[in-house]
C-alpha cells in the first residue's frame, strides 16, 4: 500500500478553494489554515487527557502523596499499613476532588 502524498495535498488544496490563487498565497491560506488545524487537534487531544477520570492506582497515588505532605505521619501502624483505611479514603476523596479541580471537571456547588 502506497500512500500518494502529492495527490492527497492536492486534494486538500482543492478542497480548501486554493486553486485560484497565486502560489505564495496559496502557501500562506494553507499553511495558516493547517496550523489552526495542528492547534485544534492539540487543545481536543489536551483536553481528552486532563478529562480522564483517575485510575484507582492514580487515585491511591495522589491520596497518599497529599497525605504524607500534610504534617508529620507514624511510620507504620501496628496492623502494617502507613495509614489506617478509613483515612486513607477521605484522602481518596480528597485525591479526587484535587484532580477534578485541576482538569477542570469539578461540579459546581
Amino acid at each position: 500500500m502506497s500512500i500518494d502524498i502529492t495527490q492527497q495535498a492536492l486534494n486538500a488544496l482543492a478542497s480548501a478553494g486554493l486553486g485560484n490563487d497565486s502560489p505564495a498565497e496559496a502557501y500562506v491560506i494553507g499553511y495558516t489554515q493547517g496550523h489552526n488545524d495542528a492547534l485544534a487537534l492539540a487543545i481536543r487531544i489536551e483536553q481528552s487527557i486532563s478529562a480522564t477520570p483517575l485510575t484507582h492506582d492514580e487515585t491511591e497515588r495522589l491520596a497518599l502523596t497529599l497525605w504524607e505532605h500534610n504534617g508529620e505521619r507514624p511510620t507504620v501502624y501496628e496492623s502494617g499499613k502507613r495509614i489506617a483505611d478509613r483515612e486513607l479514603e477521605w484522602w481518596k476523596q480528597v485525591a479526587v476532588s484535587a484532580w477534578s479541580f485541576i482538569n477542570g471537571t469539578e461540579k459546581e456547588q
